[in-house]
């Protein structure tokens, strides 16, 4: 979020799925929180000021970028396949064979319905990628 500050809703802290979570999905959570840019909504007169993500969708957040803050890989993953199935944020998977082709994530709502029949599950993809690491000549 913009400046130095960030916001989460009361809800989100109350919510049974955010209270659910380790303590590196938690951590991994507030650092997409500090990676959303704000933008404001018009509102009411009277009301509070909203505001809106305007790179929803279009955050990044590399294995590289969370080691450097001490989280290992394995770790990392297990933080995000926690906060998509808690319903905390959606991933686009990048190809990951291209330099700059990055998997892009977006915070999501679908916490607010996590534990009930309207909760709409997701699941992070497995990498099935044939070669990892190398490319085949």
């Amino acid at each position: 979020m913009a400046g130095d500050k960030i916001g989460i809703e009361r809800d989100v802290i109350k919510n049974k799925a955010f209270r659910s979570m380790g303590g590196i999905a938690v951590l991994v959570y507030l650092d997409f929180l500090m990676k959303c840019r704000l933008k404001p909504v018009s509102s009411k007169p009277g009301r509070a000021k909203e505001y809106a993500i305007s790179n929803n969708g279009q955050i990044e957040y590399c294995y590289s970028e969370a080691l450097a803050k001490g989280i290992t890989r394995p770790r990392f993953k297990r933080a995000l396949q926690e906060l998509v199935e808690h319903g905390f944020i959606s991933v686009k998977p990048g190809s990951g064979g291209h330099k700059g082709d990055k998997s892009k994530y977006s915070i999501s709502e679908r916490w607010r319905d996590w534990g009930t029949q309207a909760f709409k599950k997701e699941t992070m993809n497995k990498d099935n990628r044939q070669y990892k690491g190398f490319a085949v000549y």
